[in-house]
């Protein structure tokens, strides 16, 4: 990576990029206006935590349940097409929030319901979003244009909710509604002359059910993906209590005004955070960083439960808002920098889900808790727990993945070469057969049972070593994938990384000539086609 690339601000030279920072700004403050309003909105529609508290979960809960099938639209159809798909479902969503408002048939279900249909289009684009502009520049360019993403939202964060606190205070409710459809509108001009993304069209076509299959089963098969949102369920989980019960401790400190100032506190810690990072990560190593991220973000939350004082609540809400900058940005990137491309929307929709996930029940959670003993005691509670996620964060250490990881093998791509086979032909099973010297038998199985991890992750849905009775030393891999188009979608899917752990397995193997390589496709019973005619194959 040159030294031009390693600028916080140096994907902004690309126009394409550029845009679409502005348009993700546009976007991440009406977001967090919106969220504002709403919460606010609430609290004088009703006095009931529990409602208040449901907000953030409106907003937050459907990334839970749409958060995945995102990310599956996002690799597999046109992503501007679809961007522009849901950002309107998000304008026209601001509109009958504004409508309502106007009208005055806003009350608590239905500014819920208004709230939560906004969290849908939010979920459904959020991975196409991040991944169109990870692609925006050059890959060297990439972990600077990261970095940049978390500006924009951590300036969103930071401008919005004092934006909206202002509004409320100086023009009223519905003058903040307006405000975030202007917003969305100007995001929507951005996706409408954003360039088309490329597709890869070598490959057999997927579909929506087929590219969910395969998320799951990467998340299944993939040790970062699943410690990274087990550390993010621990650490959010607990750390939603801030967000939840926020607009409780406002209220009773203060008018709308104080709540748009108490979280602008967050949001100037998290964009100090985003800048200050890169000197953060130089000096310490990646876990001792989020250790520290979590103990001044628990801090944080320690000190609004305990000091009622608006200027000592400020400055805790700062140091809170750089502690979940440190931790979320951390997660986020030991995911982007070990998933490959083909993947890559939904990893990015997985963590979400977990995120998104954990802030929604959470939320709903504290909001209980604190209606039983109070917000103030209910955030001393999350606040020692945000203590005892570092248990979890120790458990599941985090990573930065190798360049090998990402990066595809270039190996060639079998082909439909076999006489009258079919893409949808299988299941398809791949056997390997190896000559294995008794004193490499135990490493030969680690590193075979490593690939084949690999093996399960791209594609397989069916894995096993055997070890064969009749020739002493042999063993035989196989897998099996579902049809002959999943099989050469597997084979595609194979990183550097993934050769270099086939090479390991196959330089334990005896002899001159390669391992025996066999490929079988399934055959089902013959029937005849009518009464009196030969018999032909049936699938």
């Amino acid at each position: 990576m040159t030294d031009s690339s390693n600028s916080l601000w140096a994907p902004l030279r690309f126009r394409s990029f550029r845009w679409l920072w502005l348009g993700a700004l546009a976007m991440n403050l009406a977001i967090w206006m919106q969220n504002v309003g709403a919460a606010w909105l609430m609290v004088s529609l009703s006095s009931s935590p529990m409602l208040v508290a449901l907000v953030q979960t409106a907003i937050s809960l459907p990334s839970f349940f749409f958060g995945l099938p995102g990310g599956v639209f996002a690799d597999i159809f046109d992503r501007r097409r679809y961007l522009l798909l849901t950002h309107l479902g998000m304008l026209l969503a601001a509109l009958a929030l504004v409508g309502f408002c106007i009208t005055g048939m806003i009350g608590p279900w239905s500014l819920l319901a208004l709230t939560f249909a906004f969290g849908i289009g939010f979920a459904l684009q959020g991975p196409a979003w991040y991944t169109t502009q990870a692609e925006a520049v050059p890959r060297d360019f990439m972990a600077s244009a990261m970095a940049l993403s978390s500006v924009s939202y951590s300036a969103a964060r930071a401008v919005g909710p004092a934006l909206a606190g202002g509004v409320l205070a100086v023009s009223g409710i519905v003058s903040v509604f307006l405000i975030c459809t202007a917003l969305l509108l100007g995001s929507v001009l951005v996706v409408t002359f954003m360039s088309k993304p490329t597709m890869d069209l070598t490959l057999p076509a997927q579909g929506v059910w087929a590219g969910l299959r395969d998320a799951l089963r990467y998340a299944r098969y993939s040790q970062v993906v699943r410690s990274q949102c087990l550390r993010t369920l621990a650490f959010v989980g607990a750390g939603s209590a801030l967000w939840a019960l926020l607009p409780v401790i406002a209220s009773g400190s203060g008018g709308a005004g104080n709540y748009g100032l108490l979280l602008g506190s967050i949001g100037v810690g998290t964009l100090c955070g985003a800048l200050f990072l890169p000197m953060l990560k130089a000096r310490l190593e990646i876990n001792q960083l989020v250790t520290f991220a979590c103990l001044i973000y628990a801090l944080g939350m320690l000190v609004v439960a305990q000091v009622p004082n608006p200027v000592m609540q400020c400055v805790a809400l700062f140091f809170a808002g750089m502690g979940w900058l440190g931790v979320g940005t951390v997660n986020l990137v030991a995911i982007q920098s070990t998933v490959p491309p083909w993947i890559r929307a939904r990893s990015v929709a997985i963590y979400m889900l977990a995120f998104q996930g954990s802030l929604a029940l959470g939320g709903a959670a504290w909001g209980a808790v604190a209606t039983h003993i109070g917000a103030g005691e209910a955030l001393l509670v999350a606040s020692l727990m945000v203590v005892l996620s570092l248990l979890v964060m120790r458990r599941y250490r985090a990573r930065v993945g190798e360049e090998a990881e990402v990066t595809p093998s270039g190996h060639e791509v079998p082909g439909f070469s076999f006489t009258h086979l079919q893409p949808e032909d299988g299941p398809v099973t791949v056997q390997f057969a190896y000559q294995i010297r008794a004193e490499d038998r135990v490493e030969f199985l680690r590193r075979v049972h490593a690939m084949g991890l690999n093996r399960r992750r791209d594609g397989a849905s069916f894995w096993c070593i055997y070890r064969e009775l009749e020739r002493p030393g042999w063993y035989m891999e196989r897998f099996t994938v579902d049809s002959w188009s999943d099989y050469v979608r597997q084979q595609s899917r194979s990183t550097q990384a993934d050769r270099e752990a086939q090479e390991r397995v196959r330089k334990l193997h005896v002899g001159d000539q390669g391992p025996e390589l066999s490929h079988c496709i399934a055959e089902s019973m013959p029937v005849p086609s009518e009464p009196g005619e030969r018999l032909r194959t049936g699938r």
